[in-house]
């Protein structure tokens, strides 16, 4: 048993790395030994595991099939020794998805932190403003930002995007500083094509306002880079701007009306085993939230 758990294990890493060579800078064993494990593994299976080639490497349909159950077998033994004291410490690869500007701005420093705490832990962390499916690319996390619809994953809030108005001082210069939200319809409005909100910005207070525009992106850095450029208002979290906002590259528009805050979760699959140091990390990120300003949700 204790093999071909051996044999899982270098699967699993070699199917993570994308390749023998990647695997085997990653774990005490080369490239001949994993090498020899997937062999091993491929006999007491009688499977083929792998497509290979010269040049690549792929799962086969049988190896896709036994990677999702292995990864969750490995994961139940690592938690059953954790439990009665086997090892002390969480290991294993965890798999996280987050938007590009909130992972970036944020979510990084916070897993550096869980890492200093967890040495034994890989992340695997993919930053898509572009929702990843969390079962078929095999994710055991995501941070999303924005409404949940209907789906057969677990959600937990951990936290508010606060959201604001920005535009260069060369356009607002241009074309006047609006002063109510109505004034926002006689102006260049950029806005996040991903977003349920789009062209219609809601305030706390109650007002909204369906802008126009001539620039439309899906990813939060070019409206950005757009709104640094001169092209119009651009609404979007706090933090996306916040460094544009203190160089001076951009400025707050309205800055007494606050567009509606999104909500961020963490969302789970909903049948797929936890992990403990997945546990770990929700439990450390929500903690993370409550702690930053700008995410905290009181």
């Amino acid at each position: 048993m204790a093999e071909i758990t051996l044999w899982m294990r270098s699967f699993v890493k070699v199917t993570d790395a994308g390749s023998f060579s990647a695997a085997a800078s990653r774990t005490p064993h080369n490239q001949s030994t994993l090498s020899k494990h997937i062999a091993s593994l491929e006999a007491h299976l009688r499977t083929r595991l792998f497509n290979r080639t010269t040049r690549s490497l792929s799962l086969t349909d049988d190896g896709a099939i036994f990677y999702e159950h292995a990864v969750a077998a490995l994961a139940a033994i690592d938690e059953a020794e954790a439990s009665i004291g086997m090892t002390g410490e969480l290991a294993g690869v965890l798999r996280m998805t987050a938007p590009l500007t909130l992972g970036e701005s944020r979510l990084i420093a916070m897993i550096n932190k869980f890492l200093d705490m967890h040495p034994a832990v890989e992340i695997d962390f993919r930053l898509s403003d572009h929702a990843l499916n969390l079962v078929s690319d095999n994710i055991d996390m995501a941070v999303r930002v924005g409404q949940l619809g209907d789906s057969q994953f677990v959600a937990r809030k951990i936290g508010l995007a606060r959201r604001m108005l920005a535009a260069s001082p060369a356009y607002l210069d241009r074309t006047g500083r609006p002063a109510a939200v109505a004034d926002l319809m006689d102006h260049n409005c950029l806005y996040y094509a991903l977003a349920s909100y789009r062209q219609r910005w809601d305030f706390d207070n109650g007002d909204s306002a369906n802008v126009q525009g001539n620039f439309s992106a899906d990813s939060p850095n070019a409206l950005r880079a757009a709104a640094r450029s001169g092209m119009g208002i651009a609404a979007n979290a706090v933090w996306l701007f916040e460094n544009d906002l203190r160089d001076g590259s951009l400025e707050a528009v309205l800055p007494d009306f606050k567009p509606v805050s999104m909500p961020i979760h963490i969302i789970l699959p909903a049948a797929r085993h936890v992990a403990a140091r997945t546990r770990a990390m929700v439990e450390f990120l929500a903690q993370e939230f409550a702690n930053d300003p700008l995410l905290a949700i009181g």
